[in-house]
């Protein structure tokens, strides 16, 4: 896991804001030159802020994506967009307002631009979607808006944009200089692990189990919408906090179901990219309705998490609609007991979401983890494991293979070269039990171990 050595709370932020449909997200994902937002030509796919860094004309920046602002919006999920897109204005240090070109300067841009005004000094305009040079002048309509000269760009082919991304960066404030600027370029999960540094945890589960609620409260913002509508979260939505002086990066993920209840093409990319955020993160936190209990859905979530080698914790949301709590944990505890045998005994947080009961202890159990999954064993302590180990095994009889020696060779999740004979041939009952003892004699706890057999090295091979 990687520290995180440069300060996002240093970062000037750019935030793309405009009505819906208008091409922001295909701007973002342009500027940043990856695909980080899910982009269609129907109006509403943004919902929540989408916030990444990346580097603009060689300045690093956090570029943030909205949804659609609709001042006057009827719906309440419309109206929870438009919100989140509004505090994301607030916030930052230079606005990008975007057009439509094709579509003139509408009423509803008008009252974009009105509440832009005040702001006007911070503010660029660029009009998208002008790409051919005859629609060019099409772009001088947005004069209207008395925000200054508008800037016209095609976000889909590229064109205009190396002259916006110029103007961003030169109106960018200043980046203080101080300690902790530079990046190590380190990866999530990778050898440079330091638990105490930024811990990448995927929140993730079945529709509308609490998800955005969840990470919500952890916040203490509503930075994340949250609605009844199934499928409301759709892009994999970063949240950071620091708690007691440790850094946390929130992942608010789509909801996983069955592909043949996916409803349209947006939710399956959001849902593909839910499950690739699972492969990268550091822990994964699966979210669960405590009313509903463990479902078929869940338990086949758990199989992905537990597949990807992601350390997980068990988070039943909804605590505040159990009418008996100590009867209900026993039935929860013995569906995980059944449904989720094939995991190492996972941590299990009962909350509310809502009103914050015990929320906080998920990100207790996450450092937790962390920490274990972290240990390095040293190479005496494994040699002395292994040779109790094959004492056991020869006085039980079993049959085992034998074991000559181990070595680690990773960690996050820990990881084990296993010398033995046959080791081509081991049985999985025997890679199980081994884990089993390695966590037990080296306190991993449910902390997932990767074991690789291999036969050791003959005479004369080094």
């Amino acid at each position: 896991m990687s520290s995180r050595a440069r300060s996002r709370s240093r970062l000037p932020r750019v935030a793309l804001v405009g009505r819906p449909n208008v091409g922001k997200s295909s701007l973002f994902n342009r500027l940043l030159g990856r695909r980080e937002a899910i982009v269609h030509d129907r109006p509403g796919v943004t919902r929540d802020r989408i916030e990444r860094e990346g580097e603009i004309e060689g300045r690093p920046v956090i570029l943030e994506d909205t949804g659609g602002i609709v001042p006057e919006a009827g719906e309440e999920l419309q109206r929870a967009v438009s919100r989140q897109a509004l505090a994301a204005l607030e916030e930052a240090d230079l606005l990008v307002l975007v057009l439509d070109g094709r579509a003139g300067v509408t009423p509803l841009d008008e009252e974009v631009g009105e509440i832009l005004r005040r702001r006007a000094d911070d503010v660029i305009v660029a009009v998208n979607k002008i790409d051919v040079p005859r629609v060019t002048d099409l772009a001088a309509e947005a004069w209207s808006l008395g925000l200054g000269e508008p800037l016209p760009v095609s976000a889909e082919h590229g064109l205009g944009v190396d002259r916006l991304a110029r103007e961003i960066a030169a109106r960018l404030p200043e980046t203080p200089a101080g300690p902790g600027l530079e990046t190590d370029g380190e990866e999530p999960g990778g050898e440079g692990f330091d638990p105490e540094g930024e811990l990448s945890i995927a929140i993730v589960g079945r529709p509308n189990v609490g998800k955005s609620s969840l990470v919500n409260r952890l916040a203490g913002a509503p930075r994340v919408t949250v609605s009844p509508v199934p499928g409301t979260t759709r892009d994999a939505i970063d949240v950071l906090l620091t708690r007691d002086g440790l850094r946390y990066r929130l992942v608010d993920t789509a909801g996983l179901r069955r592909r043949t209840r996916v409803a349209d093409r947006d939710e399956s990319v959001g849902i593909l990219v839910a499950r690739r955020r699972i492969e990268r993160c550091d822990i994964a936190v699966l979210v669960l309705d405590a009313t509903a209990g463990v479902t078929t859905r869940d338990a086949s979530i758990a199989g992905e998490i537990e597949a990807a080698g992601r350390p997980m914790i068990l988070a039943f949301n909804k605590w505040d609609l159990v009418d008996d709590p100590d009867a209900r944990a026993r039935e929860l505890d013995a569906e995980v007991a059944r449904r989720l045998a094939f995991l190492p005994d996972p941590p299990v947080v009962r909350l509310s979401a809502l009103h914050g009961q015990r929320a906080f202890r998920v990100l207790d159990r996450c450092r937790e983890l962390a920490r274990r999954g972290s240990r390095r064993v040293p190479t005496g302590e494994l040699n002395r494991f292994v040779a109790g180990l094959t004492a056991r095994l020869r006085d039980a009889g079993t049959g085992a293979p034998k074991i000559f020696y181990m070595t680690q060779v990773g960690v996050f999740p820990p990881r084990f070269i296993v010398f033995a004979r046959r080791a081509g041939k081991v049985d999985p009952s025997f890679r199980r039990h081994l884990e089993r003892q390695l966590r037990e004699a080296f306190d991993l706890g449910p902390v997932p171990v990767k074991l690789e057999f291999r036969d050791p090295p003959r005479r004369g091979q080094g």
